[in-house]
């Protein structure tokens, strides 16, 4: 029987099981606390990592579920961790079964795809289509073009697989999105690559941080301040060492700007596969007094209040993705200075924050970098822009409007 105001969401993001209880990764939790916002139940299922699995994981922060405010209204169903043929074969049936079943118990449906082998919420879409049933989709990053664009980074063999693998996961997902009622594109350049497969399409912010997130007005005065009196210009960027975001091309336009003469100091939180080669990068470039990789902050609160603190996020995504920490930046009243895309463009064209350059154009971005460094003002001007821009994103507007698309639309 199927229950008034509930929803099945089928996620990618791995949960984890250990002494007794569920795990889950600390902004997914407090996604699905603010689902139950606004559905009586949130029925969530996701991949369990095996244990020997998360040593591999850096950068995660868990947390125990049974602390989540809603926990009574949120049923959590593990799902097999299944990323290679053999595995997934051999719990296809069973899993799909399971899925059947529930999507039978609940009113809504909303699946985020991510992947080809071992992506549940594909499958699930797949069962909701044979059921003709309604179902919303969401994406934050195109996964087709993401893996076409590291191929040149990867070995023979890998080439090869994604040369194999991107063009089948890209017919899968328009098979898929084309038979959705709902597509939740996060950012512009999802929008702009799903929304031609699917009549309903809305472009959404995914983002976790609070109203009381949001820089006040007497610390952005002293921020105001700092930046016109500072003597070096304080730099960040949050997020992993991987090549999506090109952590090399970072450090060469952190390089052209000093040797524009500009007094920086920039610091990179997070880790990554490329955390060694980024060091080795900045010891080449003579960076190693300006430039600190402190690796991954557990506290978001405190990773928030660096960033606050920062005169300004530089950013070298190469990749059609969506990543969160623009919208955290401009929530601080944090400019974003980076690579051009169409979600990077989308977060500045109403209230500005920010400026954009060619993607791989390092030189110009540390031409841009030295030019504020210079005219503390312009920076100045561009913070407040930057600090009005991020009050629309809060975690309460954006999970209210999506959860409102889905009541009406899957």
């Amino acid at each position: 029987m199927t229950r008034p105001n509930s929803m099945y969401l089928v996620l990618p993001v791995p949960f984890r099981m250990a002494e007794g209880k569920v795990f889950v990764e600390c902004q997914a939790a407090n996604g699905l606390d603010r689902w139950a916002d606004d559905f009586d139940q949130v029925v969530v299922a996701a991949p369990v990592i095996p244990e020997v699995e998360v040593r591999n994981l850096s950068g995660f922060c868990w947390r125990d579920m049974d602390l989540l405010a809603h926990r009574s209204r949120i049923v959590f169903q593990p799902l097999p961790w299944a990323y290679t043929p053999g595995p997934f074969l051999s719990k296809l049936s069973a899993t799909r079964k399971l899925i059947r079943a529930s999507l039978a118990q609940c009113e809504h449906l909303q699946f985020a795809i991510g992947g080809l082998i071992g992506d549940w919420a594909a499958v699930a879409a797949i069962e909701a289509i044979s059921q003709r049933r309604r179902y919303a989709i969401h994406t934050d990053r195109v996964e087709h073009k993401v893996m076409q664009k590291t191929a040149s980074s990867a070995s023979g063999l890998r080439r090869m697989k994604i040369a194999v693998e991107a063009p089948l996961m890209k017919r899968y997902h328009e098979h898929i999105i084309r038979r959705c009622s709902l597509g939740l594109w996060h950012g512009d350049d999802c929008f702009r690559a799903y929304s031609p497969w699917c009549v309903e399409s809305h472009r959404v912010h995914d983002i976790h941080t609070k109203e009381s997130d949001l820089i006040g007005a007497d610390e952005l005065e002293r921020k105001l301040d700092d930046i016109r009196n500072a003597e070096a210009l304080d730099i960040c960027y949050a997020g992993r060492l991987d090549p999506m975001k090109a952590p090399l091309e970072w450090l060469r336009a952190i390089a052209a700007a000093r040797d524009l003469g500009a007094p920086v100091f920039a610091t990179w939180f997070g880790e990554g596969p490329m955390m060694e080669e980024a060091k080795s990068e900045a010891q080449r470039l003579q960076l190693d007094e300006i430039v600190a990789f402190p690796g991954f902050v557990v506290g978001r609160s405190e990773l928030l209040q660096h960033v606050r603190t920062a005169h300004a996020m530089v950013f070298t995504h190469v990749t059609p993705e969506s990543p969160r920490n623009l919208l955290e930046s401009l929530v601080s009243g944090t400019p974003i200075l980076g690579y051009e895309s169409a979600y990077a463009s989308d977060l500045l064209v109403r209230d500005g924050g920010g400026e954009l350059v060619a993607i791989h154009d390092f030189r110009s971005l540390g031409a841009m970098i030295a030019e504020l460094a210079k005219n503390r003002e312009r920076l100045v001007q561009m913070t407040q822009q930057a600090a009005q821009n991020g009050r629309r994103f809060t975690d309460a507007a954006v999970f209210a409007e999506r959860s409102a698309l889905i009541k009406q639309f899957a």
